[in-house]
């Protein structure tokens, strides 16, 4: 097995033996290359990776959208902004929406993090900007770059 592979793009991605993966870091997007499926062409998942990365400012503004379009209720409904327990808490205002974030807060707080290129799709992780304690957002693209589910 070849220890690297270079892409005049994104840079080399150094082989991890214990994950099966091609790992590389581009400023602050962590690119990896999924070959544990071994029928998977490492030429062709270089391709994709480089032609996601000739885009990526585009497709990060879509995910955004696309995750904020998935999970908004949930964070809402969920990982309120308010504190519960706050015997002055105006019910009222909860109700309605007032302490709702905003899709254009959500999709602005959260931050890319990590592409994995994978044989069937790309998974992506997201920085949650605290709006989920800080746990990651997980979000599955299609190879057409449609958000198939995003969780936390």
């Amino acid at each position: 097995m070849e220890k690297s592979i270079k892409s005049e793009l994104i840079g080399v991605f150094a082989y991890d033996e214990d994950c099966k993966t091609f790992k590389a870091s581009n400023g602050e997007i962590l690119w990896t290359l999924n070959i544990r499926n071994e029928l998977v062409d490492k030429n062709e998942m270089i391709k994709r990776a480089e032609k996601l990365f000739t885009f990526l400012e585009k497709f990060e503004q879509k995910a955004k959208i696309a995750i904020t379009e998935k999970l908004i209720n949930y964070k809402n409904d969920f990982w309120p902004e308010y504190d519960e327990d706050d015997e002055n808490l105006n019910w009222d205002a909860v109700d309605a929406g007032e302490y709702d974030i905003t899709k254009e807060e959500f999709a602005e707080a959260i931050t890319l993090y990590a592409i994995e290129i994978r044989a069937d799709d790309i998974y992506c992780e997201y920085y949650d900007g605290d709006l989920f304690g800080g746990h990651r957002i997980h979000a599955y693209f299609d190879n057409d770059y449609k958000l198939l589910n995003a969780d936390v």
